[in-house]
């Protein structure tokens, strides 16, 4: 009889825990709109106008998994950064524009679960004449952003600001590096 008795409570614990570690590592996809930095070192104003391709390399987040960063998301949080930091003349969508650009994630590194919560991303950026389709401009480069216990205390929500944190940062960065041109 104890013996019944200690196997529903330990399985009753291993359920609760499950559950526990679902609920807090499941989460929403990052947002665009927080994936927009607030500021910008803009060395460069390009007189030109650039259209920006759909990104890849993204994931679409699972409603029953982590939090994730889609290409959609990325793209339209790179328009309305690359629109705010005045970089660029105009970003156009469609066609008509000076320059293309392209960005493509290779590799982003996200951990299940943590107290602070690290993630790598590392993005190939990719001008090119629209005139002439040659490339003007190619530059891969990875950014690192920290999530801290402080941000959010549930493990999902620290995780979905580590995603756009990292975004961000990995934006900001590109857009520098796209300022400094001589176009």
């Amino acid at each position: 009889m104890k013996r019944r008795l200690l196997k529903k409570i330990i399985m009753s614990t291993l359920v609760l825990a499950s559950l526990s570690v679902f609920l807090l590592t499941s989460g929403c996809a990052a947002k665009a709109s927080r994936m927009v930095p607030t500021d910008f070192e803009v060395v460069n104003k390009h007189h030109y106008t650039v259209s920006i391709n759909e990104s890849v390399g993204g994931r679409e987040t699972n409603p029953l998994w982590t939090s994730q960063v889609s290409n959609s998301a990325f793209t339209e949080a790179l328009s309305n950064a690359l629109t705010k930091s005045g970089v660029f003349q105009a970003v156009i969508k469609g066609e008509g524009a000076d320059y293309l650009l392209d960005v493509t994630i290779l590799d982003y590194d996200q951990p299940w679960i943590g107290i602070d919560i690290d993630i790598r991303m590392k993005t190939k950026w990719e001008l090119t004449n629209a005139k002439t389709l040659v490339p003007v401009w190619s530059n891969t480069f990875e950014t690192i952003y920290r999530a801290k216990l402080s941000d959010a205390l549930i493990a999902a929500e620290r995780l979905q600001k580590a995603n756009e944190g990292s975004v961000r940062t990995n934006i900001k960065e590109g857009i520098r590096r796209l300022s400094i041109l001589s176009l």
